[in-house]
């Protein structure tokens, strides 16, 4: 799971210099790569699949999520893997 976290925090991070490229027509859509460990991406792939969801949509609509929150990902995410650690 902690690969799945780390993938989540790499596309907040990166969606705020996309975000802000909307004009007043439809946004072009930009193509977004990431290297994830094969075992996250099968098992993130079969969880979307099981319950119906698109893997691409999931990771856009988390993306959009956090930026519509406009809170501090960064700092609520390293406090809740110290909990879960705990």
């Amino acid at each position: 799971m902690n690969g799945f976290v780390e993938i989540l925090k790499y596309a907040a991070f990166h969606a705020e210099g996309m975000a802000r490229t909307a004009a007043a027509r439809r946004p072009e859509k930009i193509q977004f790569n990431i290297r994830v460990d094969g075992e996250v991406l099968a098992r993130f792939r079969d969880y979307c699949r099981r319950n119906g969801l698109d893997p691409q949509g999931q990771v856009v609509l988390f993306m959009r999520k956090v930026l519509d929150t406009e809170f501090d990902f960064q700092e609520r995410l390293w406090s809740a893997l110290k909990e879960e650690r705990s």
